[in-house]
């Protein structure tokens, strides 16, 4: 197996980032700092599952079901 040493390959130049556009505009891009409505929600939803006293009664309530299906003395 033959290794070679590359290290110094992996070196970019990262001002390139801060070069304008090949046009040559120096214009800035306008961006937005609005939250969407989807991530919001994604976010809402995600909390809710989360939420100890939520799982809980989630959990309870499973359990109860299975009791209430297939209870130990069945007949």
């Amino acid at each position: 197996m033959v290794v070679e040493e590359e290290r110094d390959t992996y070196a970019q130049n990262w001002n390139d980032y801060d070069q304008t556009d090949s046009g040559g505009s120096s214009r800035t891009q306008q961006y937005s700092t609005e939250v969407l409505p989807a991530f919001q929600n994604h976010v809402r939803v995600r909390s809710e599952l989360r939420d100890a006293s939520v799982h809980h009664q989630l959990q309870s309530d499973l359990v109860e079901h299975i009791w209430k299906k297939f209870g130990m003395f069945r007949d």
